[in-house]
């Protein structure tokens, strides 16, 4: 069995040619990470991403990125207590 290329919770490398591109921001796309506007009635919106040129992107897999659907490094961070529990 060949061994994933990026962790669990890495971001994603998509490869996007220039133009318009609306980008999944609900999980709900069957399309992976381009929109199909699953998200109708959910209150949620599609990323909209500007490309002057082809570029690869990465794209968030932990859901922890301030920049959702595109990954901002987060996953990297350790994981905060939630504020209401101080103890371990």
């Amino acid at each position: 069995m060949p061994e994933p290329t990026t962790p669990a919770h890495g971001p994603e490398p998509l490869e996007l040619s220039a133009g318009v591109h609306q980008l999944c921001s609900c999980d709900r796309s069957h399309h992976g990470w381009l929109c199909d506007g699953a998200h109708l009635g959910t209150g949620r919106v599609s990323y909209e991403l500007r490309l002057s040129e082809p570029a690869t992107v990465q794209m968030c897999r932990c859901s922890r990125s301030h920049r959702y659907p595109l990954c901002d490094g987060s996953h990297g961070a350790p994981a905060r207590r939630p504020w209401w529990k101080p103890w371990g």
